[in-house]
C-alpha cells in the first residue's frame, strides 16, 4: 500500500511540476513578444498624440495671425509698428510679423515699412486655401536661418505673415515623444526638425502621420536601443511578477493538492470510479429449515485516509448528493456477486441498506427497475433494509407507502432497520409493507437487566407474526440474550 502511496504522491509531484512549469516557460518565452507589442501600441499612442498636439499649435498660429490682422489697417505708421513690435513681445511663437496687402506686398513690419513681394508659389496657395492661409519654410535675414513662416489673409486683402523657429514645433512634440522616441518633422520637402542622424541602432518600426492642411509629415522612430533599454528597466517587475506567480502557483498546487487527498474528494472519486468495496455478512436463522440472507456492507480503504467508517462514507455521501449513487454502486456489486456464484447462492437472499429519503424520490423505483433489468439475478432475492430514522409528515406518508408497494411490485423484499433506535412507533410497522423486521443490538443489549425492553419485544414479537414479518436481532453474542429474543417467540 505504501509502495502505491509514494507511486501516487510521485506522479502527482511530476503532475504539478510540468502544470507549474508551463506557466513560467510560457510567460518567458512570450514576454519579448508582448513586450514588443506593447512598444507598437505605445508607438501608434504617442504618435497619434504628437499628431494631435501639432494640429493644436497650428490651430493657435493663426488664431494669433488672426488676432493681429484684426487689430491692424494697410498703413504702417509709428503706432502700427509699435502694435506689431508688441504683438511680437507676447507671442509666445513668432520672432517678427509683417503685414502685406491686396497685392502680397509686405508693407510694414516689425523694423518699419518695407516693400518685399512674397513669393508667388506662396501666393497661389494663399489663393487656393479655403481660409485664405498656408505656411512655408525659407531663409530668413532677420532670424539668420531657415525660417518657417505662416501666411493668412483677411476678406478685405489685408494680410500677415509670421516668422519663427521651426524648433517651437519641435517644443512641441518633445515633451510627447523624448526621451523615448527619435522623430522627424517636414514640410513639404523640407525637414523642419530632425533627430534621427542621432539613431546608432536598428529601427524596429515607423509611424507616420500627415497634417494634410499644412503638408506637414510626423514620422516617429522605434530603435532596438530603446526596446532592450525599456526591457531591462522592466526586470525588477518581471522578478516581483515571477515571485507572485510563484506563490500562486505554489498555493494553487497545495490547495489542489490537499483537495485532491481530501476525504470529500476522495469519496466522491471512489463512488464515480466505483472504487469502493462491498462486504457480505450472514444473517444466522434459529430454524433449521429457514432460508439463508446475508447483508451487504458498504468497505473502503483510501489511500490517504485508510480504513474509512461506513458510517462516514454515507454521511459525506449524503452531503455530496451521492447518496443514490452509492446504493446503485452496492445493489450493483451485489448483481456481479450473483453472477460470479450463481450456484452457491442460488438460494440466498442478499439485502442492501438504502436511505429513506432516496425513497421518497420519483426516480428511485424507476432506476431500481432498470437496475433489475440489467441484472435479473437480483430479482426474488434482492432485500432493502430502510433505517427507521426520522418521523414521516402527513406528506411524506402516502409518498412512502405508494413506493413501498412499487418496489415490492418488483420482487424486492423490504426489511425495517435498526428498529428501537428511531420514531417509528408499533403503528408504524401496520403502514409499511415490511417483509423483516431488525431489532437494533442497542435494544438487545438491554434485554438482560430492563424488564419494561422484555415487554416491548414480546409485543413486537407478537405484532411481527400478526403482519407475518421475519424478526432478526442484531448483536446476539451471548446465550442469555438469544433465549431473551426466544422466549417471546414460544
Amino acid at each position: 500500500m505504501f509502495g502505491d502511496v509514494r507511486a501516487i504522491a510521485f506522479i502527482e509531484k511530476r503532475y504539478y511540476f510540468f502544470a507549474g512549469y508551463s506557466p513560467y516557460s510560457s510567460v518567458f518565452s512570450s514576454l519579448p513578444q508582448g513586450f514588443y507589442v506593447f512598444l507598437l501600441n505605445d508607438l501608434d499612442k504617442r504618435t497619434d498624440m504628437a499628431k494631435n498636439a501639432l494640429s493644436e499649435h497650428m490651430e493657435s498660429i493663426f488664431a494669433e495671425l488672426q488676432q493681429v490682422a484684426d487689430n491692424s489697417a494697410f498703413v504702417c505708421e509709428r503706432a502700427d509698428v509699435d502694435r506689431l513690435r508688441r504683438a511680437t513681445f507676447y507671442s509666445p511663437i513668432f520672432k517678427e510679423f509683417g503685414l502685406f496687402n491686396a497685392d502680397f506686398k509686405v508693407y510694414c513690419s516689425n523694423l518699419g515699412a518695407i516693400n518685399i513681394s512674397i513669393y508667388k508659389s506662396i501666393v497661389s496657395r494663399i489663393k487656393d486655401s479655403k481660409d485664405r492661409k498656408t505656411v512655408s519654410l525659407m531663409d530668413s535675414n532677420t532670424l539668420g536661418e531657415s525660417t518657417f513662416f505662416a501666411f493668412y489673409q483677411r476678406s478685405d486683402g489685408l494680410g500677415v505673415n509670421g516668422l519663427a523657429p521651426p524648433s517651437s514645433f519641435a517644443m512641441t512634440v518633445d515633451q510627447i515623444l523624448l526621451p523615448d522616441y527619435a522623430y522627424e518633422l517636414t514640410l513639404g520637402k523640407h525637414v523642419l526638425f530632425s533627430n534621427r542622424d542621432h539613431i546608432v541602432s536598428d529601427l524596429l518600426e515607423t509611424k507616420k502621420e500627415t497634417l494634410d492642411d499644412w503638408a506637414i509629415e510626423l514620422e516617429v522612430l522605434l530603435t532596438t536601443d530603446l526596446y532592450w533599454s525599456r526591457l531591462v528597466s522592466l526586470l525588477p517587475w518581471i522578478f516581483v511578477c515571477w515571485v507572485l506567480l510563484s506563490i500562486i502557483l505554489c498555493t494553487g498546487y497545495f490547495t489542489i493538492a490537499y483537495y485532491r487527498r481530501s476525504l470529500r474528494h476522495c469519496v466522491k472519486r471512489a463512488i464515480k470510479n466505483n472504487a469502493m468495496e462491498v462486504y457480505f455478512q450472514p444473517i444466522v436463522s434459529l430454524n433449521v429449515d429457514g432460508q439463508y440472507e446475508m447483508e451487504a456492507l458498504i468497505r473502503w480503504r483510501s489511500v490517504y485516509h485508510g480504513q474509512v467508517s461506513p458510517l462516514v462514507i454515507v454521511d459525506m455521501a449524503d452531503r455530496l448528493g451521492l447518496i443514490d449513487e452509492l446504493t446503485w454502486m452496492v445493489i450493483r456489486k451485489v448483481g456481479d456477486f450473483y453472477r460470479e456464484y450463481p450456484l452457491p447462492l442460488n438460494d440466498i437472499n442478499i439485502s442492501v441498506n438504502v436511505d429513506r429519503h432516496s425513497l421518497l424520490r420519483e426516480t428511485f423505483a424507476p432506476s431500481l427497475a432498470g437496475i433489475l433489468d440489467e441484472y435479473p439475478e437480483l430479482k426474488g432475492r434482492l432485500g432493502l433494509e430502510v433505517t427507521e430514522t426520522s418521523a414521516l409528515d402527513a406528506i411524506d406518508l402516502p409518498i412512502m407507502v405508494s413506493r413501498f408497494e412499487h418496489i415490492k411490485a418488483l420482487g424486492v423484499h423490504l426489511s425495517v432497520d435498526d428498529f428501537g433506535t428511531g420514531y417509528a412507533g408499533l403503528d408504524f410497522l401496520r403502514r409499511f409493507p415490511y417483509d423483516t423486521l431488525k431489532l437494533d443490538q442497542i435494544f438487545i443489549a438491554s434485554l438482560k437487566d430492563d424488564q419494561f425492553t422484555r415487554q416491548i419485544l414480546t409485543s413486537v414479537t407478537k405484532l411481527a407474526k400478526e403482519l407475518n414479518m421475519k424478526l432478526v436481532a442484531e448483536g446476539v453474542e451471548r446465550e442469555d440474550q438469544l433465549n431473551a429474543v426466544r422466549e417471546p417467540r414460544g
